[in-house]
């Protein structure tokens, strides 16, 4: 599953280290050294990998299982790159092969430790954002008058919806991720809404507007190479995130042709290319100095599960939610990005600071070279995990439910911060946020996002006092991943 994207850098100290081993005539025919791992996890799906190595020798390569095969030739001699083929598991169990690699009078091994599936999950369409059943009842609703809040939330989103049946898509086609998601607020947020426009009406011209946004992003798009960085899979996952929504509330109703599917799922391929650099720039690079459970390891995890369930791809679903192929997959994530009482934080707050309670964060800790502190990024960590909870939710997993080894659930973030989106006060409780109050409107879909969490945890108080408190407008929209958020709460008495 892991994408190497570095050969000429490697190739660069393999033959560094060759030029080093020749100036020691002891080294001759005695020494190899591993540029891998000594052990490599990869997900039940299987994949390709790359075996690196340093040797002055004549060499050997073998496996010792039919499972692991070669793409190249298994002797040669000098440094090599070889590739391997790992079939998917389908053997009832996790599963450990060997390779023995000889140079000279010496062997190497390298362990290859496959996973077996362990997520039976469901592929339902509509599930990223709104399932069938949720989006009827809406309607329903709707019809009835039975909320004059989701009446009005639906007369808003209509409202815009009829605007944007004018729009023209004007796709970014730089290389920025930054500028990316940038430029994708409002066409991500009208082709979302389209969708849901159709649902709501049965007209199919809101949702050929929708597909129409989509596929002119994707047929520009769809070959740009991103500049590959820290940041880059986060901005394309958020970017992107309300056309996979829309994508998937249309994909069954008979909208779009076969070229037009192609043309936007081979987009979706972008970001998964993109997550998995990401992935393993953050994982190589000891999570940029040491930022172990921060909001992008939440993206990337959350974009891969949402191109895995748009796609019916179980394996890219696997991979996100739990496989040691993925150093913070989902469930990693729950446990890690939620503090409890007395939980060691980030090394890079500083020393002196209140020390962490349940439900914060560990996102807490940026801004940390000034006088701010990162209630912002808090809130946006908890969205992506809520988001990325709420997909697993609408395919037969809950997560919201679930309770971590360590005793972390989503409820204690909810809990805990919305008492400051209440009190719109970033000083209260331990002080520890203070200076943060300016910038608590500054993370997407803030404070909306709570409807969320009043969907999976009514009986919550914090949460209902939030929600009643009148210090955000319900109806309204937010462009960055949900929306018109009070639809995510229909279900639940007002």
């Amino acid at each position: 599953m892991k994408l190497e994207y570095k050969h000429s850098i490697i190739l660069t100290l393999l033959l560094l280290a060759q030029m080093l081993m020749a100036c020691n005539d002891n080294a001759k025919n005695t020494e190899i050294a591993l540029v891998s791992d000594d052990a490599v996890n990869i997900g039940y799906g299987g994949g390709e990998e790359l075996i690196k190595f340093i040797c002055y020798d004549n060499w050997t390569i073998s496996s010792d299982v039919s499972w692991i095969t070669f793409g190249g030739p298994t002797e040669g001699s000098g440094n090599a790159i070889i590739k391997i083929h790992i079939e998917k598991n389908t053997s009832g169990g996790d599963r450990t092969g060997k390779l023995s690699i000889t140079c000279g009078g010496n062997i190497k091994i390298i362990e290859i430790r496959q996973s077996v599936k362990t997520i039976d999950i469901e592929h339902k369409h509509p599930s990223i954002l709104y399932t069938q059943e949720e989006l009827l009842n809406i309607k329903q609703m709707v019809e009835g008058n039975s909320s004059a809040s989701i009446t009005t939330t639906y007369n808003n989103l209509m409202k815009r919806c009829n605007n944007a049946l004018t729009y023209t898509a004007a796709p970014y086609m730089g290389q920025d991720p930054t500028k990316f998601i940038e430029e994708s607020y409002v066409p991500g947020s009208n082709s979302r809404d389209l969708a849901l426009a159709y649902w709501f009406t049965g007209d199919k011209k809101y949702a050929r507007k929708s597909i129409e946004i989509i596929e002119a992003w994707a047929k520009a798009c769809k070959d740009i190479s991103y500049v590959a960085d820290a940041g880059s899979a986060m901005y394309l996952t958020r970017g992107m995130y309300p056309m996979v929504c829309a994508y998937d509330m249309l994909i069954s109703e008979n909208i779009m042709s076969d070229e037009t599917k192609k043309n936007i799922t081979d987009w979706f391929q972008v970001l998964y290319r993109e997550g998995m650099i990401s992935i393993n720039l953050w994982e190589d690079n000891d999570y940029f100095n040491k930022q172990y459970y921060q909001n992008h390891l939440v993206a990337h995890s959350m974009g891969i599960l949402m191109l895995g369930l748009a796609t019916d791809n179980d394996e890219l679903v696997q991979f996100a939610i739990d496989s040691p192929a993925n150093p913070r997959d989902v469930k990693e994530l729950l446990s890690g990005c939620i503090l409890m009482d007395g939980d060691t934080p980030c090394s890079r707050e500083k020393a002196g600071s209140a020390p962490p309670v349940k439900g914060e964060i560990y996102d807490r800790y940026r801004h940390d070279t000034g006088p701010l502190k990162g209630l912002q990024y808090t809130h946006l960590t908890l969205t992506l995990l809520s988001t990325t909870a709420r997909m697993c939710y609408n395919n037969g997993l809950d997560l919201f439910a679930y309770t971590a080894p360590t005793g972390e659930n989503l409820r204690y973030c909810f809990e805990y911060y919305s008492d400051f989106y209440r009190s719109m006060d970033s000083c209260i409780k331990s002080g520890y946020y203070c200076g943060e109050t300016e910038r608590m409107t500054k993370a997407g879909d803030n404070p909306g996002m709570y409807e969320m969490g009043l969907r999976y945890y009514p009986d919550s108080e914090p949460i209902r006092q939030l929600i009643n408190s009148g210090t955000f407008n319900r109806e309204s929209s937010y462009m960055d991943l949900l929306g018109y958020t009070r639809l995510l709460s229909a279900e639940i008495n007002e």
